[in-house]
């Protein structure tokens, strides 16, 4: 993600989002009853929708397939008002999907990507594209020429491997625990000169982390809990996402301070956690009040 003073580009996975929660214990090897919900998915495109809600521009850099599946990302796209100048169309190949098997309290049990057609994010299909923004590969991306700050969002544990080995000019990584290690820890990526992170912990919080005179400085961050007395959560499938997007926002906003960006990004999840949308309706402009006054509760959904 690109955070800038005029619109907050969103560069990834717009895909069709497939849930399906198991309505029981999971029984390898036989046949599992479940309840099925499809919505438009995508990290990008979540974090993208989070922001709109919340009242940013926005511009989403994605590929799908010219198949009804990505005609109707598309058409969901334009009706939240997420720009698509970017957004490219693969007839090579169809549209991404993403499955996902949640155990009955709403944690993920497995998810199975198909991102075929975001291999067609390349140089050459971006080139059409280049004075909207400069950005095509990753690598690419982190070497141009920019105004705002780039910020990285893993995905899975997989694809940390494709990180690039210069990092000096990213200015956050946003990662779980699994996918920091998978990408090296903390020696290795302060080497590749990463120099600022947020690593979420699930039920163990966030840690905010700065690499200062030759070592990683931590502050921790506490899990909130959930808006209710009820101990479980509706769906953990998106959380990350809106954390995501509370970083994004309080950084567009100006605000520097990475353990209130932190802060705001778990408020944010923490709505999320209590949805039964991967990106909760009722997140709105309202929230970013929160930013002025961290100590306040947010705004009754």
């Amino acid at each position: 993600m690109r955070v800038s003073p005029s619109a907050l580009w969103c560069l990834g996975g717009a895909v069709w989002d497939r849930k399906l929660r198991l309505l029981g214990d999971a029984r390898m090897g036989s046949s599992n009853p479940v309840r099925e919900a499809a919505t438009p998915g995508g990290v990008a495109r979540n974090v993208a929708h989070n922001l709109r809600q919340l009242g940013f521009a926005v511009e989403l850099l994605s590929v799908w397939g010219d198949d009804a599946a990505g005609r109707a990302l598309r058409a969901s796209c334009r009706e939240l008002g997420i720009g698509l100048h970017a957004a490219f169309v693969s007839r090579a190949q169809a549209t991404g999907s993403y499955s996902a098997v949640l155990q009955p309290d709403g944690n993920l049990l497995l998810g199975l990507a198909q991102l075929d057609a975001l291999e067609a994010l390349g140089p050459q299909q971006l080139a059409s594209s280049q004075r909207l923004r400069a950005a095509a590969t990753l690598s690419a991306w982190l070497a141009e020429p920019r105004e705002g700050a780039a910020v990285l969002l893993a995905v899975s544990e997989p694809k940390m491997a494709a990180l690039p080995a210069e990092l000096s000019r990213l200015d956050l990584l946003i990662a779980n625990a699994g996918e920091w290690q998978a990408a090296g820890g903390n020696t290795e990526l302060a080497r590749r000169g990463l120099r600022r992170a947020l690593i979420t912990q699930g039920a163990q919080g966030v840690r905010c982390g700065h690499w200062q005179e030759g070592q990683w400085r931590w502050d921790r961050l506490a899990a909130l809990p959930l808006l209710d007395d009820d101990a479980l959560a509706c769906d953990v499938t998106g959380a990350g996402d809106a954390f995501a997007a509370g970083v994004l926002a309080a950084l567009a906003l100006g605000h520097a301070d990475l353990r209130l960006a932190a802060a705001f990004g778990q408020r944010l999840a923490q709505r999320c956690l209590r949805s039964l949308h991967s990106v909760a309706p009722d997140i709105t402009p309202e929230l970013l009040l929160a930013l002025e006054n961290p100590d306040e509760p947010l705004p009754a959904s």
